[in-house]
């Protein structure tokens, strides 16, 4: 490593459903976003593209390697073989969802059956036949339905028959449809997955050729998911505008249908791959669970992330002059993210992160704009003492000129006159540096009143979430939302902008903060919505909730 340059690397995936309309968000996309992918990256667009995406003369510069070619020249790929084989990826795209038979019947009399044991279970009061049902409603795979119903026929409840018949009925039910033929791929699950790499163009990691830059991608790819085919790889040569090679990069397109399965399981083959990996490097470290939420599956990238480094590093840049790194920032971002994974996995009382670290970045950048008002308001203070200065100047050499001998008379009144005009330019800069000077010290203290307002703001939206997850006192919460909506109203009043840029910034501020009650509705369903809060604050109405 000694002499090594570092350099760091962008690595990204995105996962592709077979929903038409599903935007590109939080690594997924739909099937419209995967068809305008595949054009960009095969160079066949349907129409001209409306801002400048690649040069046109430096197309030869570009690859696509093939399992049946190899890598090639993308220039001697014919469009016609391009559009045949985004067809092909596109039938994939679109494979069925569902299996013909009557499963979707069984689904939903499945569950209806499970509220009614739902129902039944809830009129229990002892812990034995409570726990009997909550093991009947929890079953995984086919049930054992013998010994589901005897564990809970021990127990002396009411209307037994009428209870123990309906279980029976919700398990023969699950059971048929555990045994019954699975669908191919369910709706929201993803059919192609996309992943790219390049080195900044700003790092200049030079002597590496196009060939092994797509040899790196395929190579690792191959290696860690064996058994789901890649559909192709390009390598764009053609977005560089300093025509160097050090921004080239590839993208892969890999189907996530397991060839030997028929599965579209590729998701979980990179999760069980993670766990090994962390088992491997970092003992102790929590595992990604089955069925990720948002922060497992943004954990579940950083480790994917780190998997590539070392890759590259022991693959691409091994007899190199370089090696990569992950920013530092980044290494950050991914400590900060499994410590609030391992915080959500405790109980509500035993956690110690503070929301207020959420708005340090914003109080950050409201301080320098402070300091680059304040720096300006002193040059322009500079900038009237400098036009003074020279006035006196003048006005010195005038009086000497007045002075001067009869032979120099006619050469001074030449003077004078340049003298005159000289003058009034520099009024004129005066009077524009005092207008100047008097606009700043009006932004800077604009400015500190909406810092004030703005630290209100969101100590209020901080202090009502924080409230709000630990369930206090209802007069609390108002009172932290009223601080809230009475900041608000005073930047918005004072905003004297012709943008009502601060007033769009405390809006900001506000879905930012308000942001963590959508990342966590799914496990606390009682939350209010971040949409309903935020008109509360911006245009108050009485709350509902």
């Amino acid at each position: 490593m000694n002499g090594k340059k570092i350099t760091s690397m962008i690595f990204k995936t995105l996962n592709y459903t077979n929903e038409i309309k599903k935007k590109s968000t939080n690594g997924h996309g739909g099937r419209r976003q995967l068809f305008k992918s595949l054009r960009h990256s095969l160079r066949i667009p349907v129409s001209q593209p409306k801002k400048l995406e690649w040069f046109d003369e430096q197309s030869h510069l570009n690859l696509i390697w093939l399992p049946e070619t190899g890598t090639i020249k993308l220039d001697d790929y014919p469009k016609e073989k391009r559009e045949a084989l985004l067809a092909t990826i596109a039938d994939e795209a679109e494979a069925p969802t569902v299996v013909k038979n009557n499963r979707t019947e069984l689904l939903e009399t499945r569950t209806k059956l499970k509220n009614k044991v739902k129902n039944a279970s809830k009129k229990e009061t002892d812990e034995g036949s409570i726990l009997a049902f909550q093991n009947i409603l929890n079953v995984q795979g086919v049930a054992d339905t013998g010994q589901l119903l005897s564990d809970l026929d021990q127990f002396d409840i009411k209307r037994k028959s009428q209870k123990l018949d309906t279980a029976r009925q919700f398990l023969d039910c699950h059971n048929e449809i555990e045994r019954g033929p699975k669908p191919l791929i369910k709706k929201n699950q993803a059919v192609i997955q996309e992943a790219f790499f390049k080195f900044p163009a700003r790092n200049e990691v030079k002597g590496i050729s196009p060939e092994k830059r797509i040899d790196l991608i395929k190579d690792f790819y191959q290696a860690a998911f064996p058994n789901y085919p890649i559909h192709f790889i390009v390598l764009h040569g053609d977005e560089d505008s300093e025509l160097t090679e050090h921004s080239d990069h590839p993208h892969l397109f890999i189907s996530t249908k397991n060839s030997k399965t028929g599965r579209y399981d590729l998701r979980e083959t990179q999760i069980k791959l993670v766990n090994a990996y962390l088992d491997r490097v970092r003992p102790g470290t929590d595992h990604i669970s089955e069925k990720p939420d948002y922060l497992e599956s943004q954990l579940l990238f950083g480790y994917l992330q780190d998997m590539f480094y070392a890759h590259t590093n022991n693959k691409l840049l091994k007899n190199t002059l370089y090696r990569a790194q992950k920013h530092e920032k980044t290494q950050e971002h991914m400590s900060k993210l499994r410590y609030i994974n391992g915080e959500a996995r405790k109980p509500k009382s035993e956690r110690e992160f503070s929301l207020y670290q959420q708005v340090k970045e914003k109080r950050d950048v409201a301080l320098k704009n402070a300091e680059m008002a304040k720096q300006q308001a002193f040059k322009a203070r500079d900038y009237a003492i400098k036009a003074n200065e020279s006035a006196k100047n003048a006005q010195e050499r005038q009086r000497l000129a007045e002075q001067s001998t009869a032979e120099e008379h006619e050469q001074a009144a030449a003077y004078r006159r340049s003298s005159s005009m000289s003058q009034q330019t520099i009024a004129k800069n005066n009077a524009e540096s005092i207008r100047i000077q008097a606009q700043i010290t009006s932004q800077i203290a604009q400015l500190k009143l909406f810092k004030a307002n703005l630290s209100d703001l969101v100590e209020g939206v901080v202090n009502w979430i924080d409230e709000c997850f630990s369930k206090r006192r209802q007069d609390i919460q108002d009172k932290f939302l009223e601080q809230a909506r009475k900041a608000f109203e005073r930047v918005s009043t004072n905003d004297q902008t012709e943008d009502r840029i601060y007033t769009k910034n405390a809006e900001d501020e506000v879905d930012k903060q308000l942001k963590i009650l959508d990342e966590y509705k799914d496990a606390f369903p009682d939350l209010p919505k971040s949409e309903e809060v935020k008109r509360s604050i911006t245009r108050p109405f009485k709350n509902s909730w």
